[in-house]
Parts: C-alpha cells; structure tokens; sequence
C-alpha cells in the first residue's frame, strides 16, 4: 500500500490552506479534536491516514498522477532525513571563532567612526545615528520613523563609508547566528549528522521545502560562506583504514551535486512552444548572451554586465516581473525595465501567447496547473480591486513553470531512489536543495552512479527542449558546487 498524507491529498484535491497543521486540518476538515498526548496524536495521525487509504474514490480526481507522485516521494524523503548530512562541527566553530573576532573589529570601527558606544542591532539606535547625530539625508519612512534596512544602508553607502561598515557587521552577525550557532545546535548527538525535514507543502508551486534546519538556505560565495559549506562533508570512515590515508584525511567518499541548469528557461521553451526560444537551446547557444544581443544590438560586445542585465530579464519574465520590480534588480529606471520585458516578448512572441493562454484559463476556470497536472487556485484573478489582480496574474503565469519544475526533480529523486535500491550501493542521496540534489557516493561507484543520475534526471521530462543537468564532485559540499 503506498503512504498517504491525507492533508496532503486534500490540499492537492481542493484549494484549502496549506499552512493549516494537522490538528487545524482534522477539525477544519473534520469537526475532530486531536489528543495533546504525543503517542495518542501518532496513533490519530497513522488512523485515520489508513482509513483516508482505504477509502473509495468514486469522484474523478484530476490530479491522480501528482498525488501518486506525492505518495512514492514520501519514503524517498523519510530515507533521506532519517540519514541526515554529517558536518564537521569542530572545523565550524572554528570558523565561528574567526567571524566573531572580525565581527568585533567591525563593532569597534563602528564606535570610533560614530564616537560613541550603541547598540547597532537596534534599528531606532541606528536611525539615532545616521539622521539625528551624523545628519546623513534620510532614507525611507516608516512608522517607526526612517528605514535602515539593507537596501537602504545599501543606497547609504554610496556617500558615506558608516552605512557599509554596519552592513558588513550585520552580514558577520548573521552567518554567525543562523549559519554557526543555528547549525550548531541541531547537530545530533548521537549520529553527529543534521536531520532536516522536508515538507511537502511548504510552496504553493509543489517544490519542497526543509525544516528545523533550513538546509536550502546554507550560504555559497567566496570567503565565509563557503567556509560555512565546506563543512557538509562525508562522513569519517566507520572502519580501520590503511594508516597512509588516515594520515592524509583521505575519505573513501566524496560529495556529488547535481544540479539542473537553467530549467525552468528550459521548461518555459518547451511549453510556450516558441520556435525561436526553443532553436536557441536546441543550438546549445547562450540563452542569455543571446537575450542581451537583441536587446543591446549584435554589434555590441557583450560583456558581463551586460549578460547579467539579460538573465535578469530572462528570469523576471518567468516570475512575471513588472518593468517596476525589474528596474530595482538591474538598477535602471522603471521605464528603461519596462522595455527590455518588451523587448523579450519582440524577441520570443510565443512565450506571451502562452502567459495570455495561462491567464485566460486562470479566469475560466479559477486555476492554473503544471504539465504534470498539479493546480493552484488563483481566485484572485478575478478581483475587482487591480493590486489583487496584478499580483495574482503574476502568480497565476509563474506557478505552471515553476511548479513543473518542482515536478520534475521529485519524479527525478523518486526514480533515483528506486535505482538505489535495485543493488546494494553504499552510496546515498542526502539533500534536495531547489534545483540540485547532493549525494555522497563511493569511490567505487562515482563514475557509474554520475552517469544514471544524468540520464535520470535528463530524461524525465519529455519536452521539445531536453533538460541539462551539471554534475561536480569534491571532497565537501563548496567543492561540489564549483
């Protein structure tokens, strides 16, 4: 009998909330209260599960392949927390100690160029600082009377050197309380691993979030970031090795991640259905050179600058970006952002015809779903209030992309699960982070196992345009990403 969350499938089959917990569930659902008791509560839990499970499902469900789906994944993500990633714990208060002592230094730079002793981590005190002693331009109001939010520090910082000064303080602060501290403390004792949870509802596009701790959110970029990272790594070897590897740390394991590329560009070619968009991949050209050639002229040299301005479009667009939400990403006026989305459009007419075939749906029918069959209301579509409406038909064009995405990995994970179990591999898939999945495989296994998992994760959609996937292997989880 496959495993059955029947939160899970009434979320699938009806637009309720899914942020409802399973006690809110019952008696939304159910008019039933759960037991406080912790054993009880598991007994109600695994009951009435069985009997949703033994129920006769006479009504047409329309998303029959997405909760069969949801269903096998459930023992692929129970395997994969119960395993858990080991981190190096010593090696992380290390670099612990090291950002608390730059952090310091910053805290003090702080008081001898202000002169005088606050706390920076109140944002009144700050605001104190910067508008009433330093008399630096205000930035923002709030309620609580002018911002210094990052983004505002950020604008700060171009004239006056203090804003950048806290802002490096406050991403020291953070690595340290989140990322050292955070990590620190969910370590267990016993298999000195982290055990994330996944949790199956946790974005309304289908893709799966990780809980308690978030392990989706580990940071990666030069310096303490990938300090941080490296220290995801394999697991010390349980058994006597030769005393010439114990010497040089050599493991018999080693990460591998796997990481789509650009896909859901990809995925947004195959269902628009847009010829040109789908030949520039077909052609293994640069989607995003190519964006910025149309967009600056093919005789301009394309630099990173402005290949970056291009991907920004090409991404926005899958979010259903405003010429507004773009101009703050790229830094250029709202109207200069608001001709680049056209310009794309120009560039690709098919992918406009597919959002207006998305939207007109949404409005018939008060939904939008993936390839695969998953939907999500939007009934905002429909309000009369154009805020509302906006943003719900930014939602309603993002969710079939993004949400077939979502699709996509966990029928790739649920395919790999089953080739691990067809042999006795001591290899393991150990996290799901968006659009990549990490592994620790032996030695002995690596070149084989690098190979299914490519045709695997290749191969499960069958679009016009075939799905990419980049493959690294390293020591730890930062040398696996580069």
């Amino acid at each position: 009998m496959p495993f059955l969350d029947i939160r899970h499938l009434r979320y699938l089959t009806s637009p309720i909330d899914r942020n409802l917990d399973f006690p809110a569930f019952m008696d939304f659902e159910h008019h039933y209260q759960t037991s406080a008791d912790p054993k009880e509560y598991a007994m109600e839990r695994a009951y009435f599960s069985y009997q949703e499970s033994l129920t006769e499902r006479t009504q047409d469900i329309h998303s029959q392949f997405i909760v069969d789906m949801e269903s096998r994944l459930l023992p692929v993500l129970a395997e994969m927390e119960k395993t858990g990633v080991y981190i190096d714990a010593t090696k992380l208060k290390t670099i612990g100690e090291e950002i608390a002592r730059e952090s310091k230094n910053k805290e003090l730079e702080i008081y001898d160029l202000v002169g005088e002793r606050f706390n920076i981590n109140s944002a009144k005190q700050v605001q104190t600082i910067l508008f009433e002693k330093l008399k630096i331009p205000v930035s923002k109001k709030i309620k609580t009377g002018y911002t210094v939010d990052n983004e505002a520090l950020s604008l700060i910082g171009q004239k006056y050197e203090i804003a950048n000064i806290i802002l490096q303080y406050r991403t020291l602060e953070k690595l340290r309380s989140t990322y050292i501290e955070g990590l620190l403390k969910v370590v267990n004792p016993k298999t000195k691993r982290i055990h994330t949870s996944y949790n199956q509802l946790g974005a309304s596009t289908g893709r799966l979030s990780s809980e308690g701790p978030n392990l989706q959110n580990i940071p990666s970029g030069q310096g303490y970031p990938n300090a941080i990272k490296s220290c995801f790594c394999p697991e010390p070897i349980p058994h006597p090795q030769p005393l010439s590897q114990r010497a040089r740390g050599v493991s018999e394991y080693s990460f591998l991640v796997a990481d789509y590329s650009q896909v859901e560009l990809r995925i947004l070619a195959s269902l628009s259905g847009d010829a040109s968009l789908i030949n520039t991949f077909v052609r293994g050209e640069d989607i995003h050179a190519r964006t910025a050639r149309f967009l600056f002229g093919e005789q301009v040299m394309i630099t990173s600058e402005l290949r970056r301005i291009a991907k920004s479009v090409n991404f926005g667009v899958i979010y259903g970006i405003t010429g507004f939400g773009l101009s703050k990403v790229i830094n250029t006026s709202p109207a200069e952002a608001t001709k680049y989305i056209d310009a794309f459009y120009a560039m690709y007419p098919g992918v406009r015809a597919y959002y207006q075939s998305i939207l007109d749906g949404a409005q018939k029918n008060g939904y939008v779903e993936t390839f695969y069959g998953r939907r999500r209301h939007v009934p905002g579509v429909k309000d009369s209030n154009k805020m509302i409406r906006a943003w719900a038909e930014r939602e309603a064009i993002n969710m079939p992309i993004q949400g077939t995405a979502a699709d996509v990995i966990k029928l790739a994970m649920i395919e790999i699960d089953e080739f691990f179990r067809s042999s006795p591999y001591k290899s393991r898939m150990l996290l799901q982070v968006h659009d990549e999945l990490v592994f620790e495989v032996h030695e002995s296994e690596k070149d084989e196992l690098e190979a299914k998992i490519r045709s695997i994760m290749e191969g499960i959609f069958p679009g016009k345009v075939r799905l990419l996937v980049d493959i690294h292997e390293g020591r730890n989880w930062a040398e696996a990403k580069w």
